[in-house]
């Protein structure tokens, strides 16, 4: 299975449908999690509130994307963890969300994550006879970044949108990934409808080419 049989496979239990309104859901998370820590705590206590309360809006608004998408979601307690998080199942395929510190950068390598990525591997046979008789499950990480600026003013104004989404293959023990998706790339649209009004065409370019993946 080549990247495309691999993309294929992801848009027909992944669907555009689900895709879009995962990435609305991703710039929703970080906007309302930003206005509302701001607005209910001091600079000092907000930095440190805001990850968790975006990840706790952005784990909701996933179930919600898949819900609407007709496909199954659940909370899911993390192994030998008080954590939990949300799996999204369809087909073969499992789904969970990550924060990265850079677009499409690596991810924390929990229990649940190293478990779900051990046989992502499989997918990538050489000839047909190959693929094992029962399907293991695919892997799939929706990852998503903060946006970075150069001055504590541009922070203020913007620092309420992401900084990159992507869909993302992880090999096993996640060091590196089998396959990428940039949905700032796949869905322009969604993106436009969250910019600021009043940048201008050049601003818009620059945040686009900041939220692709430095490297392969």
């Amino acid at each position: 299975m080549d990247v495309r049989e691999l993309a294929a496979m992801t848009e027909q239990y992944v669907p555009a449908e689900f895709q879009r309104r995962a990435l609305q859901g991703v710039f929703m998370a970080h906007q309302v999690s930003a206005e509302y820590v701001r607005s209910e705590f001091a600079p000092t206590e907000a930095v440190n509130l805001l990850p968790y309360y975006r990840r706790a809006k952005l784990e909701g608004y996933l179930r919600d994307a898949a819900e609407r998408s007709g496909i199954a979601a659940k909370a899911v307690k993390s192994p030998g963890s008080g954590w939990f998080h949300s799996e999204v199942r369809s087909g073969p395929v499992v789904l969970t969300a990550s924060t990265v510190q850079t677009p499409c950068g690596p991810v924390d390598p929990s229990e649940f994550r190293l478990s779900l990525a051990e046989e992502n591997p499989l997918y990538l046979w050489d000839e047909p006879g190959d693929v094992p008789a029962d399907d293991p499950p695919l892997y799939i990480l929706l990852l998503h970044s903060r946006s970075v600026w150069s001055t504590a003013e541009e922070d203020s104004r913007y620092g309420i949108l992401p900084g990159s989404a992507y869909l993302a293959f992880p090999a096993a023990g996640l060091e590196t990934y089998l396959h990428t998706i940039n949905l700032f790339e796949a869905f322009p649209d969604i993106v436009e409808s969250y910019l600021p009004r009043e940048w201008a065409t050049e601003a818009k370019v620059r945040y686009i080419h900041n939220a692709r993946r430095l490297s392969a």
